[in-house]
């Protein structure tokens, strides 16, 4: 399963927190399930780093310009879907482990690969001046995982101490294009294992613009939409995009990715109604009679 182990330190934190052994947790935003346990809160989002995926070459010809079936590391599956739909002639393999782990791989003298992709606020924020040299790969192309960049602190929600504390460090756009994005990847229930980007800015009119992109695994279909709405409104442009990605067909993607879901069909105002329910066996066999 993609991305696991990070769901699952998550969830020994918040763990913690219910048991009061811990009274704040630092997360990456984005590995954050878009539903919290019950009775906790993210009481803070620091200002966003940089929300671009970064791609690292073994040399410093970028990544339009790689010849074809060039081999590129990455285990988001996000990374990989949308990238296969943009460059078709590239191919992909998945690549775990830690930063350093990832980039020691890339630069062995086995290796097969001709650059891996990472996120940039992970380069800058563990490697500062000495990351390798990167290029950032455009927003608008692929559309960052939704929190990417982001720091948030979760508590627990009754803790009033701890919550006037972290409004100290709060950053307003940043909170809101957070939760513009985290209302996106709760209406198409997205995940690590969505291949889903979505990313919100803040406008100095008051406005929220949100984009999101879903594409198949294989890259044979892809899905991009834009909404905006005012900052307070976070569900509402969630409820737009939402729209108009399931009117372009995302619910074929989704069904694709999770067939046990495919019995929920969304109804057109994006809530899940049953599929209808299927005569048993008997009931043919005595109408064939």
């Amino acid at each position: 399963m993609r991305a696991a182990g990070k769901g699952l330190f998550v969830k020994e934190i918040e763990r913690a927190l219910l048991a009061r052994k811990i009274d704040l947790a630092v997360h990456s935003l984005k590995d954050v399930p878009s539903e919290l346990p019950e009775g906790l809160v993210l009481g803070a989002y620091l200002e966003r780093e940089e929300a671009a995926d970064a791609y690292i070459g073994r040399t410093s010809t970028p990544i339009e310009q790689l010849g074809l079936h060039a081999v590129i590391g990455t285990s988001s599956l996000r990374r990989q879907a949308i990238l296969r739909a943009v460059f078709k002639h590239l191919d992909f393999e998945d690549l775990k482990g830690n930063l350093d782990t990832r980039i020691e791989k890339l630069n062995s003298p086995r290796s097969k690969m001709a650059g891996i992709i990472v996120a940039a606020a992970g380069l800058r924020r563990l490697l500062g001046e000495s990351a390798p040299a990167h290029q950032l790969l455009a927003k608008s192309i692929l559309v960052p995982a939704p929190g990417q960049g982001t720091l948030a602190l979760e508590c627990r929600g009754a803790d009033e101490d701890t919550l006037d504390l972290v409004a100290l460090v709060d950053h307003e756009s940043t909170r809101v294009a957070s939760l513009a994005e985290r209302a996106v990847l709760r209406r198409l229930d997205g995940g690590c294992q969505v291949p889903l980007g979505v990313f919100a800015v803040v406008g100095d009119d008051g406005l929220v613009k949100v984009t999101a992109c879903i594409a198949n695994v294989d890259g044979t279909r892809l899905i991009r939409e834009s909404a905006t709405a005012s900052a307070a409104d976070a569900e509402g442009v969630a409820l737009a995009l939402e729209t108009l990605l399931r009117n372009k067909g995302a619910d074929e993607i989704l069904a694709s990715l999770h067939p046990r879901r495919a019995s929920e069909r969304p109804s057109r105002n994006g809530h899940k109604r049953p599929a209808p329910r299927r005569k048993s066996s008997r009931r043919k066999a005595k109408a064939r009679r």
